[in-house]
């Protein structure tokens, strides 16, 4: 394999073909456990396949990466794992939630390891797109028809928050209160400035509940 700038992986959610504008500029495609049904489906061979598969059948590769049932990775970290080691600068996590609720959270916290390690990552389904923001400053642009929601990572994080209907002057989210949900786009660019700890931030689409 030749320089690898973006990795997709897939777990074992399924993805849609309305996703593919998400990784078909990836150079890279992986298949987390059962990810390669959803590729199979969409009509693309992953070039890693690795798992478990305590819950997927397993795909019939010479190349196949088995991982031990009984081990401290999720099989979208050992993923995580291996975009560090081939040098990607972006990755994208596809498949990784709507399902199991503990599955969900075990992605964000991959999320943050990618984001923590350099990767530019983001995990997302047809509803939803997750990033972890560092500190710093960080434009959004905005986004037709979208909540922009912001929670810390950990307990506390202090953020200021402008351009949006409920702006905020270095203020601070905690995890006891959900301060930053369902937040409205103005016109124009979002401006985050984290200025202590981690947010994750979520844009999702407007939908009835």
């Amino acid at each position: 394999m030749g320089t690898v700038n973006c990795c997709a992986v897939f777990g074992a959610r399924p993805v849609s073909e309305a996703m593919r504008p998400y990784f078909e500029d990836a150079d890279c495609i992986i298949a987390a456990d059962g990810g390669f049904l959803s590729l199979e489906k969409l009509g693309v061979r992953p070039d890693i396949c690795l798992g478990d598969y305590d819950s997927a059948p397993m795909p019939q590769r010479d190349d196949l990466i088995v991982l031990p049932r009984q081990k401290d990775d999720t099989d979208m970290h050992y993923a995580a794992r291996r975009i560090l080691k081939l040098g990607a600068r972006r990755a994208v996590l596809l498949g990784g939630m709507g399902g199991r609720l503990d599955h969900t959270l075990a992605n964000f916290a991959t999320l943050v390891f990618l984001t923590e390690n350099g990767v530019d990552a983001l995990l997302a389904d047809e509803t939803c797109e997750v990033r972890v923001l560092l500190q710093g400053v960080h434009r959004v642009p905005r986004r037709e028809g979208c909540y922009l929601s912001l929670f810390p990572v950990g307990t506390s994080a202090r953020v200021t928050l402008r351009n949006v209907f409920y702006t905020l002057e270095s203020e601070v989210l905690s995890a006891g209160f959900p301060l930053g949900v369902s937040n409205e786009f103005l016109d124009g660019d979002a401006e985050i400035r984290v200025e202590e700890g981690s947010v994750y931030m979520l844009i999702c689409k407007k939908e009835p509940f």
